[in-house]
């Protein structure tokens, strides 16, 4: 009985978290980019029941096959997970070709803002 009390409460605390952002703003140089339901999925875990948001700053090279290769620039808080969560979503990028954009050279640098945001 205790332990299905425990569960329960546990679930509850689950279901009483803050969601996470529902809006992604659109980049011009991108032909695919992450969706919010991306976002929801990437937020650390502990910072989402801790209600932590967080913003990173990616530091990103186009490649060849137009995606990008990107390594952690800033991380605000640090060590809550948001520059893992920010490298995973920034996987999701495509980067539009260079005769739709061309600021998109193979082997240029970008940087990737990206904010963790919660909503009430």
């Amino acid at each position: 009985m205790t332990r299905r009390l425990l569960m329960i409460a546990a679930l509850f605390a689950l279901l009483a978290q803050p969601a996470a952002a529902q809006y992604v703003q659109p980049v011009s140089w991108a032909e695919q980019q992450p969706s919010a339901a991306d976002f929801r999925d990437t937020y650390p875990v502990a910072a989402l029941a801790n209600g932590v948001e967080g913003y990173v700053t990616l530091l990103c090279t186009i490649t060849g096959e137009r995606k990008l290769e990107c390594a952690v620039e800033t991380e605000t808080p640090p060590e809550q997970g948001f520059g893992q969560a920010a490298l995973r979503l920034s996987r999701l990028y495509v980067v539009r070709t260079v005769e739709e954009e061309p600021r998109a050279v193979i082997g240029s640098l970008v940087r990737v803002p990206i904010r963790y945001v919660l909503m009430d």
